[in-house]
């Protein structure tokens, strides 16, 4: 029979809740200090060692339980909002959950868990993988959430005849017309080949400005651009009628043609500076 000692039982929760309620921190960037991580933790350490303890049974009931993590997530972030409050309390249970999935799956593994308690390193490596898999989880959750926020889709209208696409906007587009200094928003050409002249595709597969489309040679930008194993580059564009991006109507801009895609799994196949959508 295995003995379980109180202060060992105490400080070993107090670390687990600790990590558990600053990892809930980082993922909702709920404000937490760490005097008040502290306070949770040990709150929930106490009720930890009590489950050990000879009680009532509704003191380790589902129901106190729930209350417990309840209240534990009330005095570490003092959300005010009931809306944050309810999400701030669902990323704790899923963080807890995770946590859990970890050291059941380490204890199947290593064959412990027949033991009445965890061994202290599996806790511990548990822990380990669990706040690593959460993070790591919460940074990509954080990048999509980024990049979803930066596409839009764009109208585009030239010789009265428009197509739309969804445009990625990007600071790191820093394309210019060298004739009038408009910025570029560049598009894949095959998602404009239908309102522009047949000629414009061997332009712009050469990259060269001989056979202009007679009609179409007022429009028609040369835009040079350095890139990685490229220097000295040029992009075959045109000036648009206009560029339409939600309700705001741009002028001041110039569409550059690629044949290349833009994008690896198809999100967008336009690049903009955000620049376009600030006010002249």
């Amino acid at each position: 029979m295995r003995t379980i000692y109180v202060d060992e039982l105490f400080l070993l929760n107090m670390v687990i809740n600790y990590i558990l309620l600053a990892v809930t921190k980082r993922v909702v960037r709920a404000k937490a200090s760490p005097a008040r991580l502290l306070l949770g933790s040990a709150a929930g350490a106490v009720y930890a060692v009590f489950l050990f303890l000879p009680h009532h049974w509704m003191v380790y009931s589902f129901a106190a339980k729930i209350a417990v993590s309840l209240a534990i997530t009330a005095m570490t972030y003092g959300v005010r909002k009931f809306r944050l409050y309810l999400r701030t309390v669902a990323v704790f249970y899923t963080v807890s959950f995770a946590f859990g999935g970890a050291a059941y799956a380490l204890l199947d593994l290593t064959d412990t868990a027949r033991f009445p308690y965890p061994p202290l390193k599996i806790l511990a490596l548990s822990t380990v993988a669990a706040y690593a898999g959460v993070t790591l989880l919460s940074v990509y959750r954080g990048r999509l959430a980024v990049k979803e926020q930066s596409i839009t889709r764009a109208a585009i209208t030239v010789s009265g005849k428009t197509a739309a696409v969804r445009c990625f906007l990007d600071t790191g587009n820093a394309l210019r017309d060298p004739f009038s200094d408009s910025p570029v928003m560049v598009v894949e050409y095959a998602r404009l080949a239908n309102i522009l002249p047949p000629g414009l595709s061997e332009l712009v597969k050469r990259g060269g400005a001989d056979g202009m489309p007679r009609e179409f040679q007022r429009r028609l930008r040369l835009i040079p651009y350095s890139a990685v194993g490229k220097k000295n580059g040029v992009i075959i564009g045109f000036k648009p009628d206009r560029v339409t991006v939600g309700e705001l109507v741009i002028a001041d801009i110039v569409v550059g043609l690629c044949e290349d895609s833009l994008s690896r799994d198809d999100a967008y196949a336009a690049l903009a500076n955000p620049i376009i959508l600030e006010p002249v």
